[in-house]
C-alpha cells in the first residue's frame, strides 16, 4: 500500500497506543491537529487487475485527549477496556453493549478458581502432613467446577473471548479432576497395577500443559499481575504433569508452590477487579508489559 499523512511542521507526533490498531491504511497520530484543518491525507490508490478504475484503501486515524476518530468516526476512549488482570482483558477492545449494562463475573471466577487453588498447593506441598485432595472434591465439582462455567458462559456474553475460553476449559478441567480422585467407574482397577495407572493420570495433564501455555502466550502483551498468573498455572500444571509421569514427590511439592502462588495471583486480580475508589482505599492500578496497548 501506497500513501502517507503529513501534519503542520513544528506539531511533535506523539504516538500512542492506538497506532497499531488498523491493519490497514496510514495513521495520523498528532492529536493537537484535530479539527484544526491542518491533517491532509493523501488517499492510497490500487489499480484493479485489469489496470482499470482506482480503487481508495486509506483509511485515516487520529485521535484527542478523550478521542478516536476513525475516518469521520468519533469513538470516545472510555469505550475502549484496555489489558487488565482484574477482567481478564488480555488487550484493547471495544465495549459491547452488553459489557456497559451487566456486571463484570470475571472476579467471581478468580475467586472461585483461587479458593480451590490454595488449598490444592498446599496439599501438595503436604502441608500439615496431609497427602490427598479428596477432600476438594465438593469444591472441585462445585467452586472451581460449575461457578467457573458459569463465569465462563457470562464472559461470552460480555464478549469476553479470552476469559470466556480459560474459565470454561478450567471449570471442565477441575471437575474430570473431580472424577479422578474420586475413581469415578472404577478406572484405577482397570489397570494392570499402580505404575500404570499414575502414568495415564500424567497422560490426562498432558494435554492441560499445552492448553495453559496457550492461555499464557495470550498474556504476553497485557500486565504483569495477569501474565504472571498464567505462568503459574501453567508451572503448576506442567509439574503435577512431570511429577506423576516421574512419579517424584519432589516434583510434586514444587507443582504445589506454583499452584499456591497461582491461588495468590488469582486473589490479586479478583480484588483488582473488585477495588474502586467507591469501596475501597486500595486501588490496584494495571502495571502493563512492553507493547501493551492502553491510553
Amino acid at each position: 500500500m501506497t500513501g502517507t499523512n503529513t501534519a503542520t511542521a513544528g506539531h511533535n507526533h506523539n504516538i500512542d497506543s492506538f497506532e497499531n490498531d488498523l491493519e490497514k491504511g496510514t495513521i495520523s497520530t498528532s492529536s493537537d491537529v484535530i479539527g484544526s484543518g491542518n491533517t491532509t491525507n493523501n488517499n492510497a490508490n490500487n489499480r484493479d487487475g485489469d489496470g482499470g478504475h482506482l480503487q481508495n484503501t486509506m483509511s485515516n486515524f487520529r485521535h484527542d485527549e478523550d478521542h478516536i476518530y476513525i475516518n469521520d468516526q468519533q469513538i470516545k476512549k472510555h469505550e475502549f477496556l484496555h489489558a487488565f488482570g482484574g477482567s481478564l482483558n488480555v488487550g484493547t477492545r471495544l465495549k459491547t453493549e452488553q459489557a456497559r449494562n451487566y456486571a463484570d463475573p470475571v472476579p467471581a471466577g478468580l475467586a472461585a478458581f483461587s479458593c480451590t487453588t490454595v488449598t490444592l498447593g498446599l496439599i501438595q506441598m503436604h502441608a500439615k502432613h496431609v497427602t490427598h485432595a479428596n477432600i476438594l472434591i465438593g469444591a472441585l465439582l462445585t467452586t472451581s467446577g460449575l461457578v467457573e462455567l458459569i463465569v465462563g458462559i457470562l464472559c461470552f456474553i460480555i464478549g469476553n473471548t479470552w476469559a470466556c475460553a480459560t474459565f470454561l476449559l478450567f471449570g471442565g478441567f477441575y471437575s474430570s479432576y473431580s472424577f479422578v480422585l474420586m475413581d469415578l467407574g472404577g478406572a484405577m482397577e482397570s489397570y494392570s497395577d499402580k505404575a500404570e495407572y499414575g502414568q495415564s493420570v500424567a497422560l490426562y495433564f498432558l494435554p492441560w500443559v499445552f492448553y495453559s501455555f496457550l492461555l499464557w502466550a495470550c498474556t504476553w502483551k497485557s500486565t504483569w499481575a495477569l501474565t504472571t498468573l498464567m505462568f503459574f498455572v501453567w508451572m503448576f500444571i506442567i509439574l503435577f504433569c512431570i511429577g506423576q509421569f516421574a512419579d517424584s514427590v519432589l516434583v510434586f511439592k514444587a507443582g504445589g508452590f506454583f499452584c499456591l502462588g497461582s491461588g495468590v495471583l488469582g486473589f490479586y486480580n479478583a480484588f483488582a477487579g473488585l477495588a474502586d475508589p467507591s469501596n475501597s482505599y486500595f486501588v490496584i492500578k494495571p502495571w502493563f508489559l512492553p507493547n501493551a496497548k492502553h491510553d
